[in-house]
């Protein structure tokens, strides 16, 4: 179990220096993990990692459950990219100060990478090959039906497997005995990748680990549809209904997201094995890690995607039958996260009997300050952090909400009034100004000094930034590209963000969260 500790949320696709491309890579966290003990804060909470298609920015639609999204390999750290080859992509990358398409940005980044595997594949020496080898090996329980996926999905030009032809798609051995061997340059390269992006990532890991500061990942609920999971499990999904959540304050007829259904009997008939191993190598990566959209487990709310009218329905329907589930698939979950920390994000439309169960089975859950309220209550009163359980983390918002300067923005004066009154700021504050820091600093030091054993709020909360990471239910360009708004370097010599960074130290050190 984790100490009382402090973090930061930031996805690792905002960390920002100054000689980047216009996207955080690997070994940005570098300097992320010496600026988060400069807080006095202890935790970095990640987004998923996971690969994505060169046109989907979201981390909850990803072609693998497993790999690690090459595009966050630092380029300037592996061998075969010369500087003037580096030089040209920084160059072409245009303005550091604007946002790169990601569009652009795969393209720089492949032609790198592109680089290192000639260079590998013609020079590499002998203990190099072993090296890789023996990260193949460690790994076959994913890597071999993710490095052929990849190979697949260039060969078909990016088609969905449901596309390939029918011997492929539903893996005949045949067609996938003759793909490994036609393919096998391709399936190489996608496998060195992987190589790459976990050697960087041991290297943070153990740079943090030396430093008392704790990496969290995000188990995210799903694979895309078009993914090596669901393509390599086909029975353990339902491909003719997909996922999505019912009507709630993001949405009033409820969310489609398009992610594949579990095929629940297929998961509980092998133990759910691809929980099982996702969580095994989530331990390989992280220190804690936050269990997306956890009532899912418990029920899963689909909806048929060929039928626009379809209400949806959640599966299993009975209540028990639900917790029976939820909790078979935590345990499992639990048996191999060893001492890597579980949080769930128990979030949206979420029974009461969920947060009990995960109560009972030692997990914390999510207080997100502007949602805990008496909802029965004359007013709906806020509920004053000082209430909320150990067993939790409390926080601002999440990478779905609003930055809380916008919040506070956009409340009217009676409800800044009762959170004032809930967190016991009454004639401290004034309530009628724009969200300035010294009223932040009361809000987060009496969110910090609540019994909950996390505080980990989004990094734009702690410094009373207004950009968002992303707006649920929408289609945007800004939404999963936010960057810091100016890089390390800058930070470590800026007067603004020095004075923030001691008044957020005070705040760890008076509420014992250092």
């Amino acid at each position: 179990m984790l100490q009382r500790s402090a973090g930061i949320l930031i996805p690792l696709f905002s960390l920002r220096s100054a000689d980047d491309f216009g996207r955080g890579e690997i070994m940005q966290m570098k300097a992320m993990i010496d600026f988060t003990i400069s807080l006095g804060h202890r935790v970095i909470q990640l987004l998923p990692l996971d690969e994505t298609a060169p046109g989907e920015a979201s981390p909850y639609s990803a072609l693998t459950l497993f790999a690690l999204d090459p595009l966050y390999i630092s380029a300037a750290e592996i061998a075969g990219v010369g500087r003037m080859a580096l030089r040209r992509a920084r160059k072409n990358a245009g303005d550091p100060a604007r946002k790169i398409s990601r569009e652009r940005y795969v393209t720089l980044k492949k032609e790198l990478l592109e680089r290192a595997f000639e260079t590998f594949a013609s020079r590499a020496r002998a203990r190099e090959r072993r090296a890789l080898d023996d990260f193949i090996g460690e790994n076959a329980y994913w890597i071999h039906d993710y490095a052929l996926f990849r190979a697949l999905k260039d060969h078909f030009v990016f088609r969905s497997w449901e596309e390939w032809p029918d011997d492929l798609a539903r893996r005949e051995q045949s067609a996938i005995a003759s793909a490994r061997r036609d393919l096998a340059q391709s399936i190489h390269k996608y496998a060195y990748f992987q190589f790459l992006a976990h050697q960087q990532w041991k290297s943070i890991r153990d740079y943090a680990g030396e430093r008392g500061v704790y990496i969290g990942g995000d188990l995210a609920f799903s694979p895309g549809r078009d993914s090596d999971v669901v393509w390599a499990h086909q029975q353990s999904f339902d491909l003719t209904r997909s996922i999505g959540t019912p009507p709630d304050a993001f949405s009033e007829t409820g969310q489609r997201w398009g992610l594949p259904m579990p095929n629940w009997a297929a998961m509980r008939a092998d133990g759910f094995e691809i929980w099982r191993s996702r969580t095994r190598h989530a331990r390989t990566l992280y220190d804690l890690v936050r269990i997306d959209h956890v009532v899912g487990l418990y029920r899963t709310f689909s909806f048929g995607p060929a039928d626009p009218h379809d209400q949806g329905k959640f599966t299993p329907e009975d209540e028990a039958e639900q917790r029976a589930q939820g909790e078979a698939v935590i345990r499992a979950i639990k048996d191999e996260a060893g001492e890597m920390q579980l949080i769930a994000e128990d979030l949206g439309t979420v029974p009461p009997w969920v947060r009990k169960s995960l109560t009972d089975l030692g997990i914390p859950g999510y207080k997100v300050m502007q949602w805990e309220r008496d909802w029965n209550a004359p007013d709906q009163p806020f509920i004053n952090p000082a209430q909320y359980p150990e067993l939790s983390l409390a926080t601002t918002g999440t990478h779905d909400t609003e930055a809380l300067t916008l919040w506070w923005r956009d409340q009217p004066i009676e409800e800044r009034a009762r959170l004032a009154k809930a967190f016991n700021l009454d004639g401290r504050v004034n309530i009628r100004a724009p969200l300035g820091m010294p009223v932040l600093n009361e809000i987060l030091r009496t969110l910090y000094a609540a019994p909950s054993i996390l505080t980990v709020l989004p990094i734009q909360d702690l410094f009373g930034w207004t950009a968002r990471i992303n707006l649920p239910g929408s289609v945007s360009e800004s939404n999963w590209t936010y960057r810091l708004p100016i890089p390390f370097e800058r930070m470590a010599t800026s007067h603004a963000i020095q004075s923030r960074v001691h008044d957020l130290k005070e705040i760890a050190i008076g509420t014992k969260r250092i």
